[in-house]
């Protein structure tokens, strides 16, 4: 075979097996005409990046994506971002070369984490969905504006400013009048934390007559809101209001109150509803939480996954159950959980 020959039908083998390969994956739409190419069939290996692992949140989004990775028969990976931006960026700069498919993001900070998941990751061809903590400035939006094109969809909902304010507003309308409020919160740079304290303004402007006399930031630990607790406490033994961004603060809260002799004094408004918040409600240490189901949204941000790669055409933005999100919605049904519905709400955090 001449040279020429011989050279026309190598290339004419490259083009054919080329073929074969993008027959065999799906092209993506990430946005702004970006694709990610994801294979159709088999089983795929997948990265989960967790802002942190010390509480029973965190454990409960670990575990909803495991359950859907088990259930379809692929390696997921799970990466603890130790609430450290610096951390969470290397493993995700370090998961660039380990041959993954897709990725879920829970962002420690959104801004941080913007380029590797919005433009290096896709231009690996990486399909990534950003779970629960919005990026890229994203964070205060609502609805399908929680979505950062350059990743499949963004899926949450349930943590946004008017999300939060809900509870606050509740707070609000059932207790009229001068009241002194203490705020148990989280990590300043946390997107969530930064949502928290947006909803926070929303009610100073709605509510002047109750005043925040007091702020305290933990890890969203129960330790850590314990150890802030009693001082907070002590200091202000006329507060009659406390707002907590998650139920493992109120559990932290909950018996410094008691041993202060100011259970059923003070009210405790909470986000979360774990399993310990609902039975706080029943017996009345808690007046309302509002629901949190992270294992159903980290379980279906990876689920979104298959349905992506089986060309099934998914909104950018999307609720904890799967279902678009609509803007002023909550996410999730029944969202406020109080004594008149905690009987039927199943809680997916312990």
């Amino acid at each position: 075979m001449k040279l020429g020959t011989r050279f026309a039908a190598i290339m004419l083998t490259a083009v054919l097996t080329s073929g074969v390969a993008r027959s065999q994956e799906m092209a993506v739409d990430v946005g702004e005409g970006a694709v990610v190419n994801v294979k159709k069939d088999g089983p795929l290996k997948i990265a989960f990046f967790s802002e942190g692992a010390n509480n029973s949140a965190m454990q409960a989004s670990i575990d909803g994506a495991t359950r859907a990775a088990k259930e379809l028969g692929w390696q997921i990976d799970v990466f603890d971002g130790k609430f450290d931006a610096v951390t969470q960026l290397n493993q995700l700069q370090n998961a660039l070369n380990r041959n993954y498919d897709a990725w879920v993001l829970k962002a420690v900070e959104g801004n941080t984490m913007c380029d590797v998941a919005t433009k290096d990751a896709p231009a690996k061809n990486v399909l990534v969905v950003v779970s629960v903590l919005s990026i890229c400035g994203r964070g205060a939006n609502e609805g399908e504006a929680l979505w950062s094109p350059g990743t499949l969809a963004y899926i949450g909902g349930a943590e946004t400013p008017q999300a939060f304010f809900q509870v606050l507003d509740r707070m609000g309308r059932e207790n009229p009048g001068p009241q002194k409020l203490g705020v148990f919160t989280g990590p300043e740079l946390n997107p969530i934390t930064k949502n928290h304290e947006a909803a926070l303004k929303l009610f100073e402007a709605k509510y002047p007559e109750i005043k925040v006399v007091a702020v305290a930031r933990t890890d969203y630990s129960t330790p850590s809101a314990l150890e802030k607790a009693a001082p907070m406490v002590q200091a202000n033994p006329d507060m009659t209001l406390y707002y907590t961004a998650f139920s493992n603060l109120a559990k932290g809260l909950a018996p410094v109150l008691e041993q202060s002799g100011l259970h059923g004094k003070a009210k405790i408004y909470d986000n979360g509803a774990t399993a310990w918040a609902i039975d706080a409600i029943k017996d009345g240490t808690v007046a309302v939480s509002s629901a949190n189901r992270l294992g159903s949204n980290a379980y279906n941000a990876v689920k979104l996954i298959d349905r992506a790669r089986k060309g099934e055409k998914l909104p950018r933005g999307i609720g904890d159950l799967g279902e678009p999100l609509v803007e002023g919605k909550p996410p999730t049904d029944p969202y406020l959980i109080d004594g008149n519905n905690v009987s039927s709400f199943k809680p997916e955090i312990q």
